[in-house]
Formats: structure tokens, sequence, C-alpha cells
């Protein structure tokens, strides 16, 4: 009998014990954010779309001879010995806030912006933030004689008829660059105003390159350029758009973008060993 009531007893302890004791709170799942890739050598960018890049409507350049007229000829010595090519982008800076001033509306042109990726940083040569969109400059002060499809990874250079070297396609690389500055301004592809601009010195022949192209919405695209055609096509550019952002707006990012261009020499150093590990080289 007291076998019995002591087993009775344990019983009804345990499931008090089952009854009364504690839960604990289930987590809340963190919504699953798709990572897709699509830019700069396969970046990663949650919850965008890599078919937004895809062009729509792609135009090629046979040949285009360099263009050496106007403002050109003033600085095309100063651009030969550009070896680190900080003149090029300065002068691609220069010709953009230039044009900008003319539309008067609201802009701000940063040079040299350093935006932290998952790969370490990558730095966007012009950056222009303007009422009717966002522009982003890729400057190539090369010379010699340059060749690439749209798909292709890599571009050549050719230097003679022995000398040859390898570029990173600059479409890309500038599409990586837009990624990753929409990322950082927090600004959804979908509802991007972004337009991409590749720059080349006017000391170099195009040959067989894409010249233009359109992607997503909103009229955005990217365009190959010699330095000579680039006031004329970032103003037919503007031109084309309706203003669509406030100029609260564009004081907003650029307040949001200023501290990547005030940047240490550690961040400089952490991009370079990002280039080198990307590419081997600058490219």
């Amino acid at each position: 009998m007291a076998t019995i009531c002591f087993a009775a007893a344990l019983f009804l302890i345990v499931v008090l014990l089952v009854a009364t004791r504690k839960r604990k709170p289930r987590e809340k799942q963190k919504p699953h954010a798709v990572q897709v890739r699509c830019g700069d050598r396969g970046k990663e960018q949650a919850h965008y779309g890599e078919e937004y890049w895809t062009p729509t409507h792609v135009e090629f350049l046979e040949e285009d001879a360099p263009f050496l007229k106007g403002w050109a000829v003033g600085v095309d010595a100063a651009l030969a010995y550009d070896h680190d090519g900080s003149f090029g982008e300065a002068a691609t800076s220069v010709i953009v806030d230039e044009v900008a001033r003319k539309s008067k509306r609201r802009y701000h042109v940063l040079q040299n912006v350093y935006i932290a990726t998952h790969r370490g940083y990558t730095e966007i040569d012009t950056v222009l933030l303007h009422e009717t969109g966002i522009y982003v400059f890729e400057t190539k002060n090369i010379s010699g004689e340059i060749s690439g499809e749209l798909g292709e990874e890599r571009w050549e250079q050719h230097l003679g008829e022995v000398t040859r070297h390898t570029l990173y396609n600059p479409v890309r690389q500038n599409q990586g660059h837009m990624g990753a500055l929409l990322r950082h301004l927090e600004i959804h592809l979908s509802n991007a105003v972004i337009y991409s601009f590749v720059v080349f010195s006017d000391r170099c022949t195009l040959r067989r390159v894409p010249a233009v192209g359109e992607f997503g919405n909103y009229g955005n695209g990217w365009r190959i350029v010699h330095y000579g055609e680039l006031r004329e096509a970032l103003a037919q550019a503007m031109r084309q758009r309706e203003p669509v952002f406030l100029a609260k707006q564009v004081d907003k990012w650029f307040k949001q973008l200023r501290p990547c261009v005030e940047v240490g020499n550690s961040v400089r150093r952490a991009h370079s060993k990002s280039l080198k590990k990307m590419y081997g080289k600058r490219g």
C-alpha cells in the first residue's frame, strides 16, 4: 500500500512539474534574404534581382577613333603621364561638375568614393547626385586599342603590334559600383534612377566594343565615351530626364556619402588588397 501511495505521489509531482514548467519562448525566424549574383565579379546582393541588369538594348562600335578636339588637346600631355589615373579621374569630375552646374538644379559631385562591401572596399571614381538621378563614372585613362564584348570578363588593350594587356570589363566593373552604391544608400534596384558612364582617354581607339545600353526602369542605362565626348553625352542624358528627386533628398545622399570620401590610409590599403585579390592587378 505504501509503495502504491509513493508511486502515485511521484507521478503527481512529475505531472505538476511538466504543467508548470515555463516554456522557452520560440525565437522568431528572420526573413530569408534571397542571395543572387550580379555586377562586379558576382557580388552578392540581397533582394536584388540580376535580371534588372540585363540589357534590353545594346549598340556596338566597330571602331571609334580617338577624339582629340577641343579641351582634350590642352590636357593631353598631362593625361599621357597620368600613370596612376588620378589626373584622369579629376578631369572627369571637372567636366561632370561643369555640366551639372549649367543644369541649374541641385547636385553634388564626389570623387574617389570608397564603399564598404563584403569583400573589402570598392572605389568609385566619380559620383554625381542630381535631381534627375544618380550618375556613376568609371575613368580609364589608358592608350592603345581597346576591344571587348559585353559578356566577356576581360577586355584587351593593344599597344602596337606586340604589347598586349587585359583589363576587367569596365561595364561590369561600374555595374558593381552602382550596386554597392545603391546598397549603401538603401535604394532598391527596382526604384533606382541611375546611369553609368565609362570614360576612356582620347588617346585610345575603341574597336568592337559596346557603346551604349539600357537596363531596368526609368530609362536607366550605360554608355562608353571618350573624354572629349563626355560633356555633350552627360548633358544629353540630363536633358532626356525629368527631375525625380527633391533637393533635400540629393543633400541627404551627399551627407551619407561624404564620409566615404574622407577616408584614411587604412581604407585605401584595404581597397588595394581587394583589387589584388579580385583582379590580380588594377583593371
